[in-house]
């Protein structure tokens, strides 16, 4: 009795502040020193190798597509984009022709994971996170720096500006993250996403649960007249106990 009466004070509970808690808390990651790629697993890789250098128009791959202002590059263009350190393959630069401007990054479902290699970060880029065309969050490159004890510095060399950064969105799912910047450059490469939680029921769903489990057990049981006296014996039919 006294396990019950705790379960539906629980439940009740949890429908009170469900109201409250919308959502899991933001965690970003750095990779370790020199490691290019993310960490993760399950997450969907995506390079620049197969494209063509130049301006970025719009480009469709698997499960996301991109547009805006930027370009695809193979080398350091001195004043304009600098190769992430370490990475001798094609990267994407942030804005392209224009000092400023963004790229957005729009995935065909909901995601709750990000990675990408960041280089020389600067404390003038952003990533920001949307779902539905709402922002979720945005992070310039000295929260990410400060967030992970990094340095957003816009140096082309060292360890402390160019590093695999991991955002892990929890139960806040997006579905579209733009970079940008408001000067030269925004250098990324090796982009993962994915990695969807796994969906936990409902607060709704777990106090219609409660609730039946709570009333279930307060209502009066009843039986059928004629059980109430009868006695098992050699004569009572064995294929049925009610």
């Amino acid at each position: 009795m006294a396990t019950i009466i705790l379960f539906c004070a629980l439940t009740i509970f949890t429908s009170l502040i469900s109201s409250v808690v919308r959502g899991s808390p933001i965690e970003i990651s750095a990779g370790d020193p020199g490691t290019l790629w993310p960490n993760n697993p399950f997450a969907t890789l995506l390079t620049f190798d197969d494209l063509p250098n130049g301006s970025l128009a719009f480009y469709e791959f698997a499960g996301v597509s991109l547009m805006g202002n930027g370009a695809i590059e193979a080398n350091t263009i001195p004043g304009i984009s600098a190769q992430p350190a370490g990475d001798s393959t094609r990267y994407l630069t942030v804005s392209y022709p224009s000092p400023a401007g963004d790229v957005l990054f729009k995935f065909s479902g909901q995601e709750n994971y990000f990675g990408l290699y960041w280089g020389s970060m600067d404390r003038y880029n952003t990533i920001t996170f949307l779902n539905d065309n709402v922002k979720i969050a945005s992070f310039s490159g000295v929260t990410v720096a400060s967030l992970t004890g990094l340095v957003a510095d816009g140096d082309q060399h060292s360890s402390l500006s160019n590093r695999y950064i991991n955002f892990f969105l929890g139960s806040n799912a997006f579905d579209e993250v733009v970079l940008s910047t408001t000067y030269f450059g925004f250098e990324v490469d090796n982009i993962a996403f994915g990695d969807p939680s796994v969906p936990m029921p409902e607060p709704s769903t777990l106090v219609l649960v409660g609730s039946f489990l709570c009333l279930t057990f307060f209502l009066p049981i009843r039986r059928r007249p004629h059980i109430e006296n009868r006695r098992a014996g050699p004569d009572a039919d064995a294929g049925s106990l009610f």
